[in-house]
């Protein structure tokens, strides 16, 4: 699956270079932390797929933003994402999931809140 680099603007060439799944909160159903990678001109990013959680089971929301952050936040989640045994495991209890699936008091977690980030982008795919 390749999206439309933001950098670039090229198609078909941002990828997910690295996926971590997130066990539910208060506001989703189903998340993943992603790094982000440009085969094109080589941009690395972070990414949120996130499934809210819908009123009822037919509808169900979900959205794909890119992050703009530094180098050096991309490098240190890629590092945390490598040492986990089981990033598709939501319920992993290592070092990684520990510290990338903190949430608040009142159940939702915290993103990126921890790293400096600029602008968000959509994640977008072309079909066809």
């Amino acid at each position: 699956m390749a999206f439309r680099c933001p950098q670039c603007k090229t198609r078909d060439t941002l990828q997910i270079e690295l996926s971590l799944d997130l066990p539910p909160s208060r506001q989703s159903e189903e998340a993943s932390l992603q790094v982000i990678a440009c085969r094109a001109c080589g941009f690395r990013s972070l990414a949120v797929y996130d499934v809210g959680r819908g009123d009822c089971p037919e509808s169900e929301s979900w959205k794909h933003i890119g992050y703009w952050v530094s180098p050096d936040a991309v490098e240190s989640v890629s590092a945390a994402i490598r040492s986990c045994p089981e990033p598709r495991n939501p319920h992993c209890t290592c070092a990684a999931h520990t510290s990338l699936t903190k949430k608040d008091l009142q159940g939702s977690w915290r993103g990126l809140l921890e790293l400096e980030r600029g602008h968000t982008f959509a994640m977008r795919m072309f079909l066809g």
